[in-house]
């Protein structure tokens, strides 16, 4: 306190500090690093396994489960969904949401696979550990321009390398990369002829295809090193490289093979920009570490520089993150000054000149030096944190206002100006304390609470913090010194039409306090039971222009087919008039362009379309007409349309997940419930992860009639991996990037399935069988795709939500069918997608609530140290749920995980005018006034500043309202709804209840 008063002495001294902070936060809002979104840590990655040509069981079997087996070891690994197909593994690694320090786990995790690998079959692997499946491929380049893949290949390649002169790049990925392999194309009938085989030829080219040293030599003091030519060094050597037949005879490689360099095959992913085949580009932005929007100008810049040099090649913008960026923020910003411009008139309209404008000018003062603490404290400029300020922004003057008032009110008394300042802060010091701790409390849950919903939403608290202990500081320092400067007493009369209004409702409450009191309960229970009709929603769609479209074909599908169908799609949408750009990735989702994306590598029956369109008012048409298009000519295809959502990833709004070890009982209970939610309301696009079976080539190998043909199984394996998909035999490094050397048949995977029984067979006296010698063959049908989660096989069914309808309600009308599904024994049902991520949000914050609760009673008790005061504040909060619920039907928004937040923040807002109320009466009733007096003049003088602390709060909202952003209107419409209703009401039923409840108590104790 002595501080405090001391500042009154030194108002040149309080005017530089503040003036100070202030121009060092417009600077820090000038240079601040920033971005469009917040960052999550790497809780999740994924573990990729390849076996070429192994069954989905077969991988399940030994791979999967090893090395799910493994990383559960890890005490921080909660989450394991392992995903066993032709040939591939995939394992998505979730950890607990309580941990940060991921780069500690993935260590853990990388030991884990270490270890799995030693239990894994010839052929597969090395395990690949991604952990930075978080990032987000803020740029992505596509280079065009010809139909050569391997000339845009390596023109990618070296503007990869020419990228990394942009200081700050994190990494640069490049998509759609379609490999190169260097083939050896042989006839196994003209070669089996020759009796040369695969692997005689593979064992002459590969001893001539080594790399080693030769040893050095001294003379005369120097060394001389010794390179022998060990290695092809081109295609012309290769091909003219001699071949020993077993007779003896010498062929050059080039009568016996054809030779050439071409694209991997099979191909793992393509992807085509407005038609045109493409490779791309996709530079990860550092989180946390710049600004997003300049470091954008400058890799324009060096495109700009480099773009020449590649032509006829064209390097092209597919994604552009910056720009968002800056739209996003400049929106919010926009936001932010036209909210304090809103309150600056709130302020001298209601306050008038001199009041309004010592209150006003206090409003840039906090927010910029707000502003720069954080940016001191190392903060980053994003959506959450501008977001943060402009819900704060109204909160910022409640203090002051109250000050400023009070200090008015000791003047207009006849007191001087000094007399006045001091008395206003030692009347107002503590309850603003309590009313702010208050205030901290509600936010606090927010703060503390853990988990990827958590870390996107925790600028909000940590800005509207920052902000509010700021504003209580300037409050109680700068306030009275700069009112004290500027305040004149009132001429007598003046300004007393809200004093009378306030006097009149503390009469009300008076005189009528049980009718008021019922009249308020009424009034909640009724309110409550409106709660049953809001929309439930976790995080809305964003508003961007960009329309994704995804193609699942079933498993099993060729990236060729599964590509010409998408191309197909993409042509018809591109001539919409609306479309501006269509972009289409194939054999994946493609680059994580946006971070609420699920990223899906190696997928070759998936595709995704990406559309720009004109405008996001295009897009409710563009998806009905995909919709459309797609039932005329995808039969054969899941297509879902859907707008980018917020908030953490998730694979579908609506996700049920069906465990089951039986395969009958998992696809009988997925066709069930496909047929449920087929016929819910406002449920689209279902479908279903199983996958249809897949057709296998079983072959029983005579083990007897190959043993004395003097061949083995692994003879025969071998035989027929060569002839199709080929086996590599030496490493080509001839380029600038090593290249795989394989031999196979010269159709691959296209080798005629009749032509299999004849696949000659090489014997080691150098003679030739064909292959249905030794070979039994039949067709079976196997398991496309095997899914675990938790090590537990299962599947989902899955749906997007029309247009203006949310998860909750979908599930609400699906919830009752479930329940009466007659589900077989250790068959279950659980919800993913959007529930399940809104029920661990809500959790995590439920968890953190005890804590902030107990700082709010903390707060309340040592303010007035009386459990019934306690209990009367407490009313406040119910009270704003009357204005909650209508608010937002009112404004046709959701019960989202924003308006939750809303919800939280307007606990600590409400209760703090009850605080300065309460406060006022006591100390009435301390200088000797009756309670029924005190009441009423305190409702009287506070009056004023209570109705301007909720016009400002209302204000400073307002402009979040009418935002083009679709996560704001629910939060700011609870906060608003709810303090207007409260505010009303607390000025009556505070009075009422502070008369029931404290008079009798009086009247107690003066009895003798």
């Amino acid at each position: 306190m002595n501080a405090i008063l001391a500042s009154l002495e030194r108002r040149r001294l309080v005017f530089a500090a503040v003036a100070l902070l202030s121009l060092l936060g417009l600077v820090a809002w000038l240079h601040m690093d920033r971005q469009e979104d917040p960052f999550f840590p790497y809780r999740y990655g994924q573990v990729l396994v390849s076996w070429p040509g192994a069954d989905a069981e077969q991988i399940e079997r030994l791979v999967l489960n090893p090395l799910q087996e493994e990383i559960a070891q890890v005490d921080e690994v909660n989450e394991l969904r392992g995903v066993a197909r032709l040939g591939f593994v995939q394992v998505i690694v979730g950890m607990q949401q309580q941990v940060y320090d991921t780069d500690a786990v993935w260590e853990q995790i990388r030991v884990a696979v270490d270890r799995a690998q030693r239990k894994f079959p010839d052929g597969a692997g090395p395990a690949e550990v991604l952990d930075r499946q978080m990032d987000t491929e803020g740029i992505v380049l596509a280079v065009t321009g010809s139909d050569d893949l391997l000339e845009l290949l390596e023109a990618a390649r070296k503007l990869r390398r020419e990228l990394f002169r942009v200081p700050d790049i994190a990494r640069i990925e490049v998509l759609a990369d379609p490999g190169e392999q260097l083939v050896l194309g042989i006839d196994p009938a003209v070669s089996a002829a020759w009796g040369l085989d695969a692997a005689s030829l593979g064992a002459q080219l590969a001893a001539r295809n080594v790399t080693l040293p030769g040893g050095a030599l001294s003379r005369d003091g120097r060394s001389f090193v010794m390179r022998p030519q060990s290695q092809f060094r081109n295609l012309e050597e290769l091909a003219d490289t001699p071949v020993q037949l077993p007779s003896g005879a010498l062929l050059p490689l080039r009568e016996v093979a054809t030779i050439r360099l071409e694209p991997a095959d099979p191909p793992t992913e393509r992807m085509w920009l407005n038609g045109r085949p493409a490779v791309g580009l996709g530079i990860v932005i550092p989180e946390n570490r710049l600004n997003a929007v300049r470091f954008g100008e400058r890799v324009r810049a060096l495109i700009d520089e480099v773009r020449p040099a590649y032509a006829p090649l064209e390097i092209r913008e597919m994604f552009y993150q910056p720009r968002w960026v800056e739209e996003r923020l400049s929106e919010l910003a926009r936001s932010l000054l036209l909210g304090v411009a809103v309150v600056v008139l709130v302020l001298l309209a209601f306050m008038g000149p001199r009041l309004g404008f010592t209150v006003a000018a206090l409003l840039p003062m906090v927010t910029l030096s707000s502003i720069a603490i954080y940016a001191i404290g190392g903060g980053v400029l994003h959506q959450m944190a501008v977001a943060g300020l402009v819900i704060a922004l109204g909160m910022l003057v409640d203090n002051a206002i109250v000050m400023v008032e009070n200090l008015q009110w000791h003047l207009d008394q006849g007191r001087s100006r000094k007399e006045a300042a001091v008395l206003s802060v030692r009347e107002l010091a503590a309850p603003l304390a309590a009313a702010t701790g208050t205030t901290l409390a509600a936010f606090t849950p927010l703060l503390l609470a853990q988990g990827n919903t958590a870390d996107f939403t925790r600028g909000i608290p940590i800005v509207v913090m920052l902000a509010l202990v700021v504003s209580y500081v300037y409050a109680v320092f700068a306030t009275p010194v700069l009112a004290a400067s500027t305040l004149r007493p009132r001429p007598v009369g003046g300004r007393e039409r809200l004093r009378e209004f306030g006097e009149g409702a503390g009469r009300l409450a008076i005189a009528r306090p049980w009718s008021v009191v019922m009249v308020a309960t009424v009034l909640v229970v009724l309110s409550s039971l409106l709660a049953g009709f809001l929309p439930r929603d976790f995080f809305p769609s964003t508003d961007r222009n960009q329309l994704v479209v995804d193609l699942r074909f079933s498993e099993g599908t060729e990236l060729e087919y599964t590509a010409l169908r998408a191309n197909a799609l993409a042509t018809d949408l591109a001539a919409r008039p609306s479309v501006t750009d269509v972009h289409v990735f194939a054999g994946s989702s493609g680059p994580r362009f946006y971070y609420n994306l699920v990223k899906i590598p190696r997928s070759p029956h998936l595709a995704r379309i990406v559309a720009v369109s004109e405008s996001r008012h295009d897009l409710p048409e563009l998806m009905h007409w995909v919709r459309e298009r797609a039932g005329e000519t995808l039969p054969d295809a899941h297509v879902m349309a859907s707008r980018l959502g917020q908030g953490p990833p998730v694979d579908a709004p609506i996700e049920i997940q069906v465990f089951a070890e039986r395969p009958d009982e998992l696809v009988a209970t997925v066709e069930e419930v496909m047929r449920l939610l087929r016929a819910t309301p406002g449920a689209i696009d279902v479908h279903n992860d199983l996958g249809a079976g897949l057709a296998t080539v079983a072959m029983e190998i005579d083990d007897a009639a190959a043993a004395r043909l003097g061949l083995a199984r692994a003879d025969v394996a071998a035989a027929l991996a060569g002839a199709t998909l080929g086996s590599q035999f030496s490493t080509w490094r001839a380029q600038r990037e090593p290249l795989p050397m394989l031999i196979r048949s010269h159709q691959g995977r296209g080798f005629p399935f009749e032509a299999l029984e004849g696949l000659p067979l090489a014997l080691p006296d150098g003679g030739t069988v064909p292959l249905g010698q030794v070979v039994q063959m039949r067709l079976e049908w196997q398991p496309a795709v095997i899914r675990q989660w938790d090590m537990q096989r299962m599947a989902s069914v899955l749906s997007e939500t029309e247009e203006g309808t949310t998860y909750g309600e979908v599930i609400a009308a699906l919830d009752p069918q479930l329940e009466k599904m007659a589900l077989p024994p250790g068959v279950s049902l659980v919800y993913g997608g959007a529930a399940a991520e809104a029920g661990d949000a809500n959790s995590a914050l439920f968890q953190t609530l005890p804590i902030g609760l107990l700082l709010l009673l903390v707060f309340l008790l040592y303010q007035f140290n009386s459990f019934r005061l306690l209990g009367i504040v407490l009313v406040t909060v119910p009270l704003a749920v009357v204005g909650v619920v209508p608010g937002l039907l009112l404004a046709r928004q959701p019960f989202s995980f924003t308006a939750i937040l809303g919800v939280v923040a307007l606990v600590g807002i409400v209760v703090n005018n009850a605080i300065v109320l309460i406060d006022l009466m006591r100390r009435l009733e301390r200088d000797g006034m009756e309670t029924a007096r005190a009441v009423v003049i305190a409702v009287g003088r506070r009056t004023r500043p209570i109705l301007m602390t909720t016009a400002t709060t209302v204000a400073g909202l307002l402009p979040l309202t009418f935002t083009r952003s679709t996560l704001w209107p629910p939060l700011a419409w609870a906060i608003i709804s709810g303090l207007v209703a409260s505010t009303v009401l607390t000025l009556v039923v505070i009075p009422a209840l502070y008369r029931l409840l404290m008079q009798p108590r009086e009247a107690s104790a003066a009895t003798p």
